[in-house]
């Protein structure tokens, strides 16, 4: 009952600031629209981008009904988690600050954290890693990498109604059942909490896009899922901590690839948008089809978030049931990760073969 209160309170506040943002939008969107311009976008209309605030009222409303000892870890959290959330706040915003500045900030929120609260990764399960490991100067630094790189990567993968955050609420659960097993209540707490203010702005995201994350909501939400990753087997020594990296494995793999394929195109940086993220290629082929059977053409966004929780919803399973065996885990990465270039190449493909067949079209109809 108490984690229904969490998740309750959580899921009102959240979703009744993201309502009043949508329907006073016409005072403030001239600010906080998302406009249709820009390679990566794929929706008609300018919405709001500043969904982040709604999952800011649901966290600091939960978090007054948290008992004590789990309202001193989660406030450390929040308070640690501004650079991160403020940095996306002022993109979303003035649409001004450059994808370095966001990632100095979301690595800075992970390096305060770790001073700030004595938790970072001291082991990796991973031989030579480990060794390295035992310098804690080494364990800080990778852990504020690791964070801001997570905060990072969710921002990447938001590019359709519901694929960010559903991807969270799938993460934040399988955290939530092991926290639940391990009988650690502050983290479990902490979940749910998270868990609830994500649907409250779900909601008017999914499917209908009335509403998006933006860069304050992605940046926010990836670094407490990095941060839970990190506290959740740093408190319970029986769980791998690769438990965080197979349970957010498609963040970080899309990541990966996106930056070697921009490193590799001449004319572009890591840093910079494109339209050849696993969710725009499925919107454009996959998703696309389902939609021509299903004769409803504007469900191509939500049907691709759909589609792709399927990578999500794998590493996470896996993570739950075999949360203590690094090796299976390790293979669970590998699992996911193959399941990502398959679908990527097939996808990849059957776009080039529609921007073949619509060329030929065009020269025949000239």
């Amino acid at each position: 009952m108490v984690g229904l209160t969490y998740i309750g309170v959580a899921f009102v506040a959240s979703f009744l600031f993201a309502l009043l943002i949508v329907t006073t939008q016409k005072f403030h969107g001239r600010l906080t629209h998302d406009g249709a311009a820009g390679v990566q976008k794929i929706h008609a209309a300018p919405v709001p981008r500043i969904g982040g605030f709604a999952l800011l009222a649901g966290a600091v409303a939960a978090g007054w009904t948290l008992d004590p000892a789990t309202q001193a870890l989660w406030w450390t959290i929040c308070l640690c988690a501004i650079p991160a959330f403020g940095s996306g706040a002022i993109e979303d915003i003035t649409k001004k600050v450059s994808a370095k500045w966001r990632l100095i900030a979301t690595v800075c929120a992970g390096l305060i954290f770790c001073l700030v609260s004595g938790y970072h990764i001291e082991r990796a399960d991973i031989p030579g890693l480990d060794y390295l490991l035992r310098y804690p100067a080494f364990g800080i630094a990778l852990s504020a990498i690791a964070i801001g790189g997570i905060a990072n990567s969710l921002n990447i993968i938001d590019g359709v109604n519901g694929l960010a955050s559903g991807t969270a609420i799938i993460v934040f659960s399988a955290f939530a059942v092991l926290a639940a097993k391990a009988g650690d209540a502050p983290v479990f707490a902490i979940c749910l909490l998270m868990i609830g203010a994500i649907a409250g702005f779900f909601v008017l995201n999914f499917p209908s896009g009335r509403l998006f994350y933006g860069d304050a909501g992605a940046y926010s939400t990836g670094f407490v899922l990095a941060v839970i990753g990190i506290v959740l087997p740093a408190r319970n020594p029986e769980y791998s901590p690769l438990i965080a990296v197979l349970a957010l494995a498609y963040p970080w793999i899309e990541t990966l690839v996106s930056i070697r394929r921009r490193m590799k195109r001449e004319g572009t940086h890591p840093g910079e948008a494109d339209r050849l993220h696993l969710h725009s290629l499925v919107y454009r082929s996959r998703a696309k089809r389902i939609a021509e059977t299903l004769k409803r053409p504007k469900m191509r966004n939500p049907i691709t978030s759909v589609l792709l929780w399927s990578l999500t919803l794998v590493a996470s399973s896996i993570t739950v049931i075999w949360p203590d065996k690094p090796l299976i885990l390790g293979a669970g990465v590998g699992v996911v990760f193959v399941m990502y270039l398959l679908i990527y190449r097939r996808v990849a493909l059957l776009s080039r073969i529609r921007r073949a067949i619509n060329a030929q079209l065009r020269r025949q109809r000239a």
